[in-house]
Formats: C-alpha cells, structure tokens, sequence
C-alpha cells in the first residue's frame, strides 16, 4: 500500500501551517517530487549523512524531519560539500524530504505545547505569540505555565526524568523556589527577556549562552538549558502517532535509529 507524497505534505500543512514559520527559515517539501508514491517513510530530527544513508538502506521513500536538510543558501550541488553529496544520493534514490520546522514550534498541536505537556505544566499559555496567523490565541512559540512549588536543583532532575535527558546545564541559585516555568524548544534564547517579563522563575530552552547565563543569573531569573536535541527529538513519537492516526496501514513508519545528540558527555 502506499500514498502520494503530496497527500502526506497536505497532511502536514494542517499539523503546522507554513505560514506559521519564521521569515529566515526553509520549510516544505525540500527535496524531490510531490506526486510520487510513498510506501516507507522514515522519521528524524535531522537529515544528515547517516540518516540519509539509513533511509536509502530501507529503501524507503521519504524522510521527515524538525531540521531542513538545505537552511542556507545553496550555490551549488556537487560531491565537494557534505549537503551537495547528500542532496545527489537523496536525488539518485527518489527520497523526498519534508521538513516541519519553525511552523511546527508555534502550531496550535506542535513542539512547544508537547514541550509543555512532558514537563506537565498546569494552567501554560503561549510565551510568543505568532504574528504570521490570523487566530493569535492558538499559535506562538514557547509556553508559561505552572509546576507544583520545587526547588531548582529539585527541577532539574525533574527535567532530566521527564525528558529522559543524562544531564541539564543549570543557572541560577540551587535553592530558588520554583513554581512559574516558562519553556521553549531548541534555540529559544531570544524569548528569554518575553519570560523574564511574564514573571518566569525558570526558563527552559537549549543552546544557552555564556553571556546570556550571566544576564539573566543576575536578574534573577533561574536557566536550565536542556540542549538543543533533548528539547525537540521528543518531536518523533508525535511526527509517527500523527503519521500513523492520517494514514493507519497505508505507510510503513520507521523512527531513524542513528539521529543521535552530536554533543558527547564525559
């Protein structure tokens, strides 16, 4: 059995409307040809060499991914860069690639409300509302919300349980009272200031600066980076229920098993 790539990519429309995504970013179908059929999809955060190499050993059809396989420009597509050799296996193998990026992280259903509800903030609301839709109740980047009343070394090893994490990098007093939590996936640094103004004791993100530790450990706002990839690799199990309950049988879903966090702890 299978469906036409272009059933799919609608499919992903309705869960993050494109529109919903930032000015910089690139989403869509990113590579190949809507109207051809997909039996075996594969879900990643990324696409890279090994997750490309992965998909044309299951000979499946299409990759899903959070991350574009192409963000910058691309000049050109030859066997002297990493991306060109990705992009000409991808072509010469007849795999799509669609990425949900950005639009994914504001949408109404999308990463920052599942960020949300793994950490089981009560009461959350949108931390950034998106100026890109017409219904701004719905859609915004990160949440605010509250958590039973713990101290922040208490949050942190809250954080690593929810989010099966080894480890979090924390910024603030140990002891500080926790109860407003305000959080976003992946690179969210620049929603700290929106928290901070919102009355967060803690912002949870990935990708924290040292510069920006230090702003805000003097403001008094507590920080817990969660890293970038522990933050939104929660996406897969969502990307495979959402796949699964549009199409049941039709595809076959495999989750990559060689997307893994680049940084190594010691």
């Amino acid at each position: 059995m299978s469906v036409k790539c272009i059933e799919i990519i609608n499919k992903m429309k309705e869960l993050a409307p494109p529109k919903l995504a930032e000015s910089w970013d690139n989403v869509g179908l990113l590579v190949g040809d809507s109207n051809m059929r997909v039996e075996k999809i594969l879900i990643s955060l990324d696409a890279t060499k090994d997750v490309v190499d992965e998909a044309i050993s299951n000979e499946v059809d299409m990759i899903l991914t959070h991350h574009p396989i192409i963000f910058k420009g691309v000049k050109h597509i030859n066997t002297s860069t990493v991306i060109g050799r990705k992009l000409i296996k991808l072509i010469k193998n007849d795999i799509c690639v669609y990425s949900a990026h950005t639009n994914l992280d504001s949408a109404s259903e999308g990463l920052s409300v599942l960020l949300a509800d793994k950490l089981k903030l009560n009461d959350s609301d949108i931390l950034e509302p998106n100026n890109n839709f017409d219904v701004l109740d719905l859609c915004g980047t990160g949440r605010i919300g509250y958590l039973e009343e713990m101290t922040l070394e208490e949050l942190s090893h809250y954080v690593k349980d929810k989010l099966n994490l080894e480890r979090v990098r924390v910024i603030g007093d140990l002891d500080k009272r926790i109860r407003k939590v305000a959080v976003s996936p992946g690179s969210s640094m620049e929603f700290a200031e929106t928290a901070y103004r919102n009355g967060a004791d803690v912002y949870i993100t990935g990708d924290i600066k040292y510069h920006d530790a230090m702003d805000y450990q003097e403001k008094g706002m507590a920080l817990i980076d969660a890293g970038h990839f522990g933050t939104e690799n929660i996406v897969l199990p969502m990307f495979e229920e959402y796949i699964k309950k549009c199409f049941g049988e039709q595809l076959q879903i495999i989750t990559s098993k060689v997307n893994k966090d680049p940084f190594i702890i010691r």
